[in-house]
């Protein structure tokens, strides 16, 4: 079958390579749905069809450019020119771009972003208890495991210790041992971060997350200009750590405090 998304981009005025990475597809591979070699699922046909303003009829050739430039437009003015200042944007600028937008709309919505693990299960974690000796028991995780937490449903490997209740936060639910100098001097290397499972922390606060299969304990930054969503090293000695749309990101939780033998120990106004 002949789709018609040559016809609807070069009018949108989009190169190739500039469409297929707005609806997410490999330059390769949308030359492949533009020439007929390959025929489009039903989702990108319509990604095509919003990104070039047509219909999905008139890819599919039931209808013609003509009738469909002659419909309003359901997007106002300022949203077309932000759609095609966006497509002349480098694809750094797009990724940062996209990144903020996810945010903003999560945050927008007041929703929790949701973590997509796939076909594995979700470890639910279990709370810190206390015990009959007025001690509370909590389960503390290596720091390398911590990319899993959360995630899939083989669990970390974890040792129980147990601290006295003025020790930990009350809304904590699990340990993590850190492993390096990162965070210093507000987390120390070899201690540990109480932490509050959460998919989702406010910039500005210190959490867990797994970024492409490896553990950060790291502060949430969000800016805006430029427009980057970022993970943080209080130590100054560390560069930023860019998070970009195509990484495998998720947050793990949030840090409540920490507790490392030797030093005071810092547990609330974090």
């Amino acid at each position: 079958m002949k789709f018609h998304i040559k016809e609807a981009r070069e009018s949108a005025g989009y190169s190739q390579k500039e469409l297929a990475e707005i609806v997410g597809v490999a330059p390769n591979t949308f030359h492949g749905y533009e020439s007929g070699k390959h025929d489009p699922k039903s989702d990108l046909l319509v990604k095509i069809a919003t990104a070039c303003h047509v219909t999905v009829d008139f890819l599919l050739g039931a209808s013609t450019l003509q009738a469909v430039k002659k419909a309003p437009s359901e997007l106002p003015e300022e949203a077309l020119k932000i759609a095609k200042d966006y497509a002349a944007l480098s694809k750094h600028a797009k990724g940062a771009v996209k990144a903020i937008l996810e945010y903003e709309i999560k945050d927008t919505a007041g929703e929790e972003p949701t973590e997509e693990p796939g076909n594995a299960a979700v470890v639910s974690f279990p709370k810190a208890k206390k015990t009959k000796s007025g001690m509370v028991e909590l389960r503390v995780y290596d720091q390398p495991s911590a990319a899993g937490l959360g995630n899939y449903l083989d669990e970390p490997e974890y040792h129980i210790e147990q601290y006295p209740d003025a020790v930990i936060p009350s809304k904590t639910d699990f340990g993590i041992i850190i492993s390096g100098d990162s965070m210093e001097p507000k987390i120390h290397d070899g201690g540990t971060v109480f932490v509050q499972s959460m998919p989702r922390i406010e910039p500005g606060q210190i959490g867990i997350f797994s970024l492409n299969k490896e553990s950060y304990c790291k502060k949430l930054v969000v800016s805006q200009n430029p427009h980057q969503v970022r993970l943080v090293s209080i130590n100054p000695a560390y560069e930023d750590i860019i998070v970009m749309p195509s990484d495998d990101f998720y947050t793990v939780g949030r840090v409540l405090g920490q507790w490392t033998k030797g030093y005071k120990q810092d547990i609330f106004g974090w």
